[in-house]
């Protein structure tokens, strides 16, 4: 990442250049937050630096791609330093670190110009990644939570805790939330694959990274909790589970921005024809079909969903899962555990319809509150309880209207 850029990759200034000369191609500059940008494990590292090869005003037609070694073949430091590795919260195996290109040599990977291009289509992979480093995280935080609380007894009746109701409440959202997450990466990851409906993968990507690394995070949350206090422990490693999984909903485009994009250009670039190949995919539940489909058109009308984006993409990825946990229902004599596979189905069935027609009321209401407000500083914030009722032109309240039902919805 340029140093000044933040997450946006069009905004690469002159800090990172390339030049080309006599030699070849040149790269000089400075990248922060470069994972893995040293090590010792292998003689040589080939690092892909995003840089400009054209004037300032050509924009990102003027970012070129290039592959940057830090040794040459004989085994001599080429001019790439780091000058700094950074102290994290999590991740403390990979190497975070600031590094300087002081006119390294460099080569040109495909079209001069294409850069941003092939960086998304790296990125795009990269980000199904960080969506499977999520359920990774969940289902490690499952697995440590069931099998501690499968051996620790507590209480009068000296059962264990996965036997007590909370406890197993929280064992169960665990691996929901992993078993869900796996299986919406699944099925983008096959569809990439294929490569016979890229309109989906485009819509599913976004979804997948967003909900399965707020999963992560949720799933060692609640594998904690189970834990009681010696979850808090070092030495019963979920508190590593969490520290590592807080940065996937922040690498490779902040859930926000992913967030923004679905409810932005996915909805409307094309024709909408991503959202709309979405929309097939939902056909096989059509009651979570038709309360996305209604929210999707409240965003549609709206002169700025960015406000709405966050409940929008909840709202989409809870009727994912609902197709999602259908496959399961239907598959599930062929499970390892057929009974507790039904039985994580038939609970994520009950809270779906709940779940969705919640975010697809605060589409409204966040719609409706950027409305009244525009950009006035504060206003939205004056506005004060978000899920209470909306104030009447007449006076007192009256009752917010469900884009889920078209009926009044109860003040939350």
């Amino acid at each position: 990442m340029q140093a000044s850029a933040s997450g946006r990759i069009g905004s690469v200034r002159t800090a990172t250049r390339a030049v080309e000369t006599a030699q070849g191609w040149q790269v000089e500059g400075e990248k922060i937050f470069i994972s893995g940008g040293d090590q010792d494990m292998t003689p040589r590292i080939l690092h892909l630096v995003l840089a400009r090869s054209g004037d300032q005003a050509s924009g990102v037609r003027g970012l070129s791609l290039f592959l940057v070694p830090s040794h040459d073949d004989d085994g001599n430091r080429l001019p790439v330093t780091i000058t700094r590795i950074e102290e994290k919260m999590g991740l403390h195996a990979s190497p975070t670190c600031q590094m300087t290109f002081d006119a390294a040599p460099a080569e040109l990977l495909g079209i001069e110009g294409e850069g941003l291009r092939a960086m998304f289509t790296m990125m795009n992979h990269a980000r199904l990644d960080v969506a499977l480093q999520g359920v990774a995280h969940a289902a490690r935080a499952t697995a440590i939570a069931r099998a501690y609380t499968a051996t620790r007894r507590q209480g009068r009746d000296g059962v264990t805790l996965d036997a007590h109701a909370d406890v197993r409440r929280m064992l169960d959202d665990a691996e929901t939330l992993a078993m869900g997450g796996r299986a919406l990466v699944h099925l983008a990851m096959v569809e990439m694959e294929r490569g016979e409906h890229p309109d989906l993968v485009d819509f599913l990507t976004p979804v997948c990274k967003f909900t399965c690394t707020e999963a992560g995070v949720t799933a060692a949350n609640l594998g904690m909790q189970a834990l009681g206090g010696y979850g808090y422990l070092r030495e019963y490693r979920i508190e590593q589970t969490l520290r590592d999984a807080r940065v996937a909903a922040i690498y490779e485009g902040t859930n926000g921005i992913h967030a923004a994009t679905l409810a932005g250009r996915l909805l409307r670039n094309a024709g909408g024809a991503a959202a709309t190949a979405f929309a097939r995919f939902l056909a096989e539940a059509p009651e979570a079909l038709d309360v996305w489909q209604r929210a999707r058109t409240v965003l549609l009308e709206a002169e700025d969903p960015a406000p709405a984006a966050d409940a929008f993409m909840r709202l989409t990825a809870h009727a994912a899962l609902v197709v999602v946990w259908q496959r399961f229902r239907a598959a599930a004599d062929h499970a390892p555990d057929p009974q507790r596979l039904r039985h994580l189905a038939k609970r994520a069935a009950a809270r779906a319809p709940l779940l969705m027609r919640h975010y697809a009321d605060l589409v409204v209401l966040e719609r409706a509150e950027a409305s009244s407000c525009g950009q006035r500083p504060g206003c939205r914030a004056a506005l004060g309880n978000p899920g209470g009722p909306v104030p009447s032109d007449r006076g007192g309240f009256k009752p917010r209207r469900s884009v889920a039902t078209g009926s009044p919805a109860p003040a939350r």
